[in-house]
């Protein structure tokens, strides 16, 4: 089985300079348009059903690179990003300091994301995150048993899952751009990485 696994586009949390995570914001104009640019380029390499977290910058993504294919569109609950920011969620970026500023000065919280193992005040624990996402991904793949190609529209978190611990890759994604595209073999339990596009990993420690 071939996968493409695609993040999600520009959202407004991301001009906006707002905590994203379980925020639940839309693509902007621009997002929409790298949707369509990335959308050209996958239109023809044979994609029968395209799986997606029900999160409306996810959801869009899919939207948008379905206009050519008409293929079936499934969401799928757990493959929504991580709840990283617990309080945070949706809130401007500086107003945050001001108004959690009491929050912020707490050692527990000064350092916090995926791969600290950690989130913010109210937010996910991250085993049961990468537990989620490890099981969303064994029923994709076995909903999908009989397709030949599958895209998979998610988040930045659910990347960093997935490269952690079903791709056993040792080095931190450092960097994903919008609709960052890696392509993916399945076969027999195993997968291969085919080819990355828009992801930086940290460099290979010496």
């Amino acid at each position: 089985m071939r996968i493409y696994l695609i993040r999600h586009s520009e959202s407004i949390d991301d001009i906006e300079d707002c905590y994203g995570g379980i925020a639940d914001f839309d693509l902007t104009e621009n997002g929409r348009s790298k949707v369509k640019e990335c959308r050209e380029r996958i239109g023809n390499y044979g994609i029968e059903r395209i799986y997606t977290s029900p999160y409306k910058r996810a959801y869009q993504t899919a939207e948008i690179l379905n206009e050519n294919m008409k293929v079936n569109i499934k969401v799928v609950e757990d493959i929504r990003e991580l709840n990283s920011y617990g309080v945070l969620s949706g809130v401007n970026r500086k107003l945050a300091k001001d108004i959690f500023s009491y929050i912020f000065e707490k050692e527990e919280y000064k350092n916090t994301g995926y791969y600290f193992g950690k989130t913010f005040l109210g937010g996910e624990d991250v085993k049961e995150f990468d537990n989620r996402v490890k099981k969303a991904l064994n029923f994709i793949i076995e909903d999908a048993k009989e397709l030949d190609t599958i895209a998979i529209v998610t988040h930045g978190g659910v990347h960093r899952s997935i490269f952690k611990n079903i791709l056993n890759i040792d080095r931190k994604i450092e960097g994903i751009e919008d609709v960052a595209t890696t392509i993916l073999d399945y076969n027999n339990g195993e997968f291969h990485i085919i080819e990355m596009k828009g992801i930086k990993l940290e460099e290979k420690r010496k």
